[in-house]
């Protein structure tokens, strides 16, 4: 009686085989998803959402203690209820000069973080 061979190992040149073509498959799929070409229709909302756009607030301070909202001159004690407007999904963008006092410029900080706005971008020039 002959006896059979014992293998070693497993053959993994069929596993690469039908991962090759799993690949093509992934590959000719998504070309298609991309160029558009697969047309989905999906589906409608039922309650149609109003979403608010964001309002833009400027605020300038000037060398000369002067502070400015969207280009309206406001006095620093009216400032705290000005910025009571902004909500958190507003734009507020804060310039100012390089002249003034940095004091000024914490204290818009301070009264826009008291009411947790968190996007604040600040004007520079390059």
């Amino acid at each position: 009686m002959r006896s059979l061979k014992r293998v070693e190992g497993i053959n993994v040149v069929p596993l690469i085989d039908i991962m090759l073509v799993l690949l093509a498959i992934v590959l000719t799929i998504s070309s298609f998803i991309a160029l558009g070409k697969l047309e989905i229709a999906l589906p409608k909302e039922s309650v149609a959402q109003t979403k608010l756009e964001p309002k833009r607030f400027d605020i300038s301070i000037s060398k000369d203690k002067k502070f400015f909202v969207n280009e309206k001159e406001i006095a620093r004690a009216a400032l705290t209820e000005e910025l009571k407007k902004v909500t958190k999904e507003d734009l507020v963008a804060i310039s100012a000069d390089k002249n003034s006092d940095y004091e000024d410029f914490v204290f818009v900080i301070d009264i826009l973080k008291t009411q947790e706005i968190e996007k604040i971008s600040m004007v520079v020039q390059k």
